[in-house]
């Protein structure tokens, strides 16, 4: 009753409701804005005949680069600064950048400047998202932490969801042409413009009374200078300090390196998925398909976002179904069969032109997903010393940002050669012949390893 009581206490706190709301409509206009990209990727690909994957391919080495290059500095860098002044500044930026995109695309047509755009939107996101959970402490009491991050990551779960699934539909929506908006897709770098500027005026009004005009002294400019050296110096050390000893027990314990194999299975699977499959679903089927290109199912970017609420629902239900009914299958047999299951649904993927079943397997995708996310954690938390817990888990997040970021790029650069269902084929066979090797290792290594 008092956890109860604490939650509904939360909404008697305006300034933590006006914080929450904002950020969640952030969130929705964060998904809407991957979605309008997309649409733009795939109008340009129609419009000056480019291979989309080449251009979504290019997207997933942006995005992953932030995390890859700022990712491990983050956190120390929004400790030393005025996290309110953090969050306010990175939408700030944020709101701008967005609005530029589509006059690089159609007045100066040049892409590689949206790219160069895209990523210090997402470099500010990285820093956002720091400081973002280490200011609501100052919005509510000690003891209602846990109901006002309860609250918080379900309106975000929420916002996610919404903006996934009517992001889609926004960018293709001919309505925008009504009122001036010639391209459907640039109305979601509006409309994510908009929340950016929804969020700035909130957090502005939230701490209007903890913020004054101060100019930087030229003396603190200078020593923040050489404190932000020291700290990437410091810091880089730390990241080949624990990479190397990462590294070390990953091939030292048998359960450490099936995790990180079977987590570098699922990137692949993932970037076939993203840079494969999204343009696939995107294009014109085969009546209407220019000559030359490669035939999809005509769903548009609004299918993509369909899918993408349909496997969402599917990640949902399996993580509820697998907290109770886990225990009953050992971790790495679920982590196998999962794989093998994720496998095989790209293997059909690439094979089917029915515009209906691939809702069935974004469906069975997030089924299966979501016990082999919540398997490896468990494995490593079992097997991993509590000592360099942490650092395992920051090596492989890291390394997944990297993995990811190689897979999609390297895939992008194959369709000049081959078409996206045989990539996306053999992208299948892989992780399904992966994850029978992964078997294969787990008897091996079975008497020697701790019962999972």
């Amino acid at each position: 009753m008092e956890q109860k009581g604490e939650f509904f206490n939360l909404f008697k706190i305006k300034s933590f409701l006006i914080f929450a709301f904002s950020q969640a409509f952030s969130l929705f206009g964060d998904k809407l804005d991957y979605m309008a990209l997309l649409a733009m990727i795939a109008f340009l690909s129609q419009r000056y005949n480019w291979e989309a994957s080449k251009g979504i391919s290019y997207l997933s080495v942006v995005i992953t680069l932030p995390t890859i290059l700022f990712g491990n500095f983050a956190g120390v860098l929004v400790d030393r600064w005025d996290k309110r002044r953090v969050l306010i500044f990175c939408d700030l930026m944020r709101a701008c950048l967005v609005l530029t995109i589509p006059l690089f695309v159609l007045e100066i047509g040049n892409l590689f400047l949206v790219y160069f755009v895209a990523f210090f939107i997402f470099l500010f996101g990285l820093f956002f998202n720091t400081a973002r959970l280490a200011v609501i402490p100052t919005l509510v009491a000690p003891r209602r932490l846990l109901a006002a991050n309860s609250f918080i990551s379900f309106i975000g779960r929420v916002a996610t969801f919404l903006g996934v699934l009517f992001g889609g539909v926004i960018v293709d929506l001919t309505f925008w042409r009504r009122i001036g908006i010639r391209y459907s897709w640039s109305a979601g770098f509006y409309i994510d413009s908009l929340t950016y500027w929804v969020s700035v005026f909130s957090l502005l009004y939230i701490f209007r009374h903890h913020l004054r005009l101060r100019l930087p002294k030229k003396e603190n400019i200078l020593t923040q200078g050489k404190d932000l050296v020291e700290i990437v110096g410091t810091n880089l050390k730390k990241l080949l300090i624990n990479l190397r000893e990462g590294y070390s027990l990953i091939f030292s314990l048998p359960p450490v390196s099936f995790t990180f194999a079977s987590t570098i299975a699922l990137v692949l699977f993932g970037a076939g998925i993203f840079v494969l499959y999204i343009p696939i679903i995107q294009n014109l089927p085969p009546p209407s398909v220019r000559i030359g290109g490669e035939a999809g199912l005509g769903l548009g970017t609004r299918g993509v976002g369909f899918l993408g609420a349909i496997g969402s629902i599917g990640l949902i239900l399996s993580s509820l179904s697998y907290g109770i009914l886990g225990h009953k299958i050992g971790k790495r047999i679920i982590v196998i069969l999962s794989l093998f299951s994720l496998g095989m649904i790209a293997i059909l993927s690439s094979l089917t032109h029915s515009p209906l079943l691939p809702f069935i397997l974004a469906f069975l995708g997030g089924l299966f997903l979501s016990p082999l996310f919540i398997a490896q954690d468990t494995i490593l938390q079992e097997n991993v010393p509590k000592e360099v817990r942490g650092r395992i888990f920051s090596t492989r997040e890291w390394l997944l940002h990297l993995f990811f970021g190689i897979f999609a790029f390297v895939l992008g650069q194959l369709t000049t050669f081959f078409r996206k269902r045989d990539l996306l084929l053999v992208v299948g066979i892989i992780v399904s012949l992966s994850a029978l090797l992964l078997l294969f290792l787990k008897r091996e290594n079975g008497r020697h390893s701790p019962s999972l």
